[in-house]
């Protein structure tokens, strides 16, 4: 049977999606947050900037009062507005919405609330183009790698720490299938043998897994 890992647990349905297309899976967390302290903000934040759900959620955790947001992610997107936030802006990635902002919002003020390892792609576009905007830290990513001695036929990936924490011990599978560009950069010093999903979420991950085993039977 072909063996597929996932980076990260699966819920029941996705699981499942996995299960009848007669895939086995193990499913593992391969990265961890952990919130940050950070300098008390008193002032209302004007524009607000998300790359994550935990950004989102430790902000939210503090209490910050926010009057725009721009986020990347459906999932991100879908948090803020369930907790009444106003999304001005939306982009699957970080390189759509740095050009969003550039080319529509440059004369704002924004606050990035971000990992304490981030990418550059975002911070480097608003630099470039003279975007007046601060950075905070609120959260730390924490590798949590797992060793297999199994060679797997495909693996799920949905971040760039993903990526690094799975092959910090463990071999190139046969096929690697991630979330979005951000993270194929990262697979790309592994491997040339990748699929990235048509929408960055984790259903359509599994779909072009389904997909690839089903035509490659």
């Amino acid at each position: 049977m072909t063996a597929i890992l996932s980076t990260k647990r699966l819920n029941t349905s996705q699981m499942q999606h996995l299960l009848n297309a007669n895939l086995s899976v193990v499913h593992v967390d391969f990265i961890t947050t952990e919130s940050l302290k950070f300098e008390p903000i008193k002032s209302i934040i004007k524009n607000a900037i998300f790359t994550s759900q935990k950004g989102v959620q430790v902000v939210l955790d503090n209490d910050i009062t926010i009057e725009n947001c721009f986020c990347v992610g459906f999932r991100t997107e879908m948090l803020l507005q369930k907790n009444n936030q106003n999304v001005v802006s939306c982009k699957p990635n970080a390189k759509e919405l740095g050009e969003d902002i550039v080319e529509n919002y440059s004369d704002l003020k924004f606050h990035y609330f971000c990992a304490e390892k981030r990418l550059d792609t975002l911070p480097n576009k608003l630099d470039k183009n003279g975007v007046d905007w601060k950075e905070i830290s609120v959260y730390k990513t924490v590798f949590t790698p797992k060793k297999y001695d199994q060679n797997f036929d495909g693996a799920l990936f949905f971040s760039p720490s993903g990526v690094e924490s799975y092959f910090s011990v463990n071999a190139l599978p046969k096929h690697s299938f991630c979330i979005g560009i951000t993270t194929a950069t990262s697979l790309k010093k592994y491997t040339k043998k990748y699929t990235v999903a048509s929408q960055p979420s984790i259903e359509n991950v599994i779909v072009k897994a389904v997909k690839h085993f089903k035509k490659n039977d």
